[in-house]
């Protein structure tokens, strides 16, 4: 006879060990000593776990710390999360701030707030319409950022598809966006199959089918196939493979 697994709810200030439960609920201040296994965690208040932390669908609407691994179907960050060492979900929403110390490997990356990643990040499918920052290397099959008020920073990209737009503004709003912020792409390496860029600083782009937008700044383009680049960028070198 299989034992039925128990609900875990902190609403005050308090502390319970690891395991395996059902659902979890942290609606104040929450410790979690030790590995956790469970179907759903859902932090309101503020919650730290010690160990790794492995369940099937994941809420963080206040502040979390996990020391160790996180490793969920689904993850949805709306208040803030650190996560220590490596993230692992097949869907992973960013609409409040994300720090991993690790590596996030995912199926589906959306990032609508801020998110840092000290390691690589490996997906089939990134969409980022907030600010990121990527230690390694950014790695999937189709990555589409859109460009805001704050700059990105991605060590490398490899990638099928990749579009790098900016935010459409009014003519106005515009002209105080760029005088007070630095809305750009900065990357040491970019290299795909389709790249199309806009407002990106990098060393090398490398690509079968390259075009290069408006604000770019671009150290050496390689291509296969075709290259465009437009009249408001500058790039010091273009060589077809």
């Amino acid at each position: 006879m299989t034992e039925e697994k128990k609900n875990l709810s902190i609403s005050g200030s308090g502390s319970a060990p690891g395991g395996c439960y059902e659902d979890v609920k942290i609606s104040g201040s929450g410790k979690i000593q030790g590995d956790l296994i469970c179907s759903s965690i859902n932090i309101n208040g503020s919650g730290r776990i010690t160990g790794d932390a492995k369940a099937s669908n994941v809420m963080i609407s206040g502040s979390a710390v996990i020391e160790k691994r996180l490793i969920a179907e689904s993850i949805i960050i709306n208040g803030s999360c650190k996560a220590e060492e490596d993230v692992s979900g097949e869907r992973i929403q960013i609409n409040g701030r994300g720090k991993v110390l690790g590596s996030i490997h995912g199926e589906n990356v959306r990032v609508s707030g801020i998110l840092s990643v000290d390691g690589d990040l490996e997906a089939e499918e990134v969409v980022a319409e907030g600010p990121v920052k990527i230690g390694g290397l950014c790695s999937a099959e189709r990555i589409d950022i859109t460009l805001s008020g704050m700059a990105s920073h991605i060590k490398e990209i490899g990638c099928g598809t990749l579009n790098v737009h900016s935010r459409f503004t009014s003519a106005l709003f515009g002209q105080l966006l760029n005088a007070f912020s630095k809305r750009k792409l900065i990357a040491d390496t970019i290299e795909g199959d389709n790249i199309v860029l806009e407002d990106t600083e990098a060393k090398v782009v490398r690509g079968n089918h390259v075009s290069i937008g408006a604000g770019c700044s671009i150290g050496r383009v390689y291509y296969k196939s075709d290259y465009k680049k437009d009249d408001k960028a500058t790039v010091q070198s273009a060589v077809k493979e």
